[in-house]
């Protein structure tokens, strides 16, 4: 039975432009080592001895890790056979697709050193093409996914774009341009909408200039989750007495990796100082390195701080680790509000929902919703802004 995988060639496919050129695909795990000899007629075999090779290099790295490294690398060096099909993400929302067409083979490189031979179709399937199902199915993270059971729609979709020409040769291909930190509010933003809360980014340049030095004091992004209960009975009451329980402050600190255990604990600790005055804090990146999980659960542990993995696709974003409820730290909101003029607003208009009659409540939650940062309106939409500020999708 023909497999169909979607696999990434680098972050964010930074290897696709030499991997088009030199007509291959590939991984890079233990990648110092030849594995042309190395017997993988028993697969079970093979994934146990290439796992202890990979925790001997890496001996901080957790065996859970070991697993789905070594499962991926399985999957590019022996696991696809010959007429597979693989869809090769671009980074830029296309998948370019590739026939397998030889066996495994080394070749120390810098970039992917265990490689298989293939033959690409100048085929590129926009991800805006697919189904939703099929659209998740390709965004899982990892290496390399199956996507099997979306065969037929895969099939189609080839043949839909099979006489499409490539917009760009593979010699041409840019280097992708970095995308910034501050361009990834509005997805995370759209995700918040979906969870019905409302976000605005709060700009540290507009505090006041004998507090924009002090370092880790402002959130990146300030949330609120208004419990939405029916009865107007029930909303008069939690006002009067319980003030606390009809809404949710929330706090988040965006980065645009982390990499590294140096990077997570200075990253973590910044959302720590930033997000400890609210009911939930958060630290949130786009592209986060597996093998930190059991640190990174360590930290959540003990401090509470949620970590978030963000997506260009709302459905895609996951909440790794949950934040713990804490009390608002009003001495800390009383600062920010002080120090910056858009926080203050933010803070303003809730409080301006939380008082409003039932006959004003309306107009009032519009005029905060006006305030906050807004999502998208489609997905064409989301993809223009994802292209424009080269954000990978």
């Amino acid at each position: 039975m023909k497999q169909y995988n979607r696999i990434m060639l680098g972050a964010g496919g930074s290897f696709l432009k030499d991997c088009l050129e030199g007509n291959y695909i590939g991984a890079n795990f233990i990648s110092d080592t030849d594995l042309t000899d190395s017997p993988w007629e028993d697969e079970t075999k093979w994934k146990q001895q290439m796992q202890e090779a990979y925790l001997n290099l890496h001996p901080e790295k957790s065996s859970q890790t070991a697993r789905n490294s070594i499962g991926f690398l399985w999957t590019i060096c022996h696991g696809l056979k010959e007429g597979d099909i693989v869809l090769a993400s671009d980074g830029q929302g296309g998948y370019h697709v590739a026939e397998i067409t030889g066996d495994y083979y080394y070749e120390k490189s810098d970039s992917l050193s265990h490689r298989r031979n293939v033959k690409w179709l100048n085929i590129i399937i926009p991800r805006k093409a697919m189904s939703q199902k099929l659209q998740n199915s390709t965004g899982s993270i990892g290496t390399c996914c199956n996507i099997t059971k979306y065969a037929e729609e895969i099939e189609t979709l080839i043949e839909q774009f099979k006489n499409v020409p490539s917009s760009i040769p593979a010699s041409n291909i840019p280097t992708p341009e970095p995308y910034k930190e501050r361009s990834l509010h509005r997805l995370l933003a759209n995700h918040l909408l979906g969870k019905n809360i409302l976000s605005k980014t709060i700009f540290h340049e507009t505090s006041n200039r004998s507090d924009q030095k002090q370092k880790w004091v402002h959130p990146d992004m300030v949330g609120v989750m208004f419990n939405e209960f029916q009865d107007p009975v029930t909303k008069t009451l939690l006002k009067t007495t319980e003030t606390k329980e009809y809404l949710n402050l929330c706090s988040y600190e965006l980065k645009r990796t982390i990499e590294n255990d140096h990077q997570l604990k200075e990253y973590f600790f910044q959302a720590l100082s930033n997000s400890s005055w609210a009911n939930f804090g958060y630290l949130v990146a786009f592209e986060i390195n597996d093998d930190l999980m059991e640190e990174m659960e360590r930290l959540n542990r003990s401090f509470g701080i949620g970590v978030i993995r963000l997506s260009a696709y709302s459905d895609d974003t996951t909440v790794l680790f949950p934040a713990r409820k804490n009390e608002l730290d009003y001495y800390m909101v009383d600062k920010l509000c002080r120090i910056n003029e858009e926080f203050n607003t933010f803070i303003q208009k809730v409080t301006n929902v939380i008082n409003a009659d039932d006959k004003m409540q309306p107009a009032v939650r519009k005029d905060l919703e006006s305030f906050c940062d807004s999502g998208f309106s489609s997905n064409e939409e989301l993809m223009n802004y994802c292209t424009s500020h080269h954000i990978p999708c």
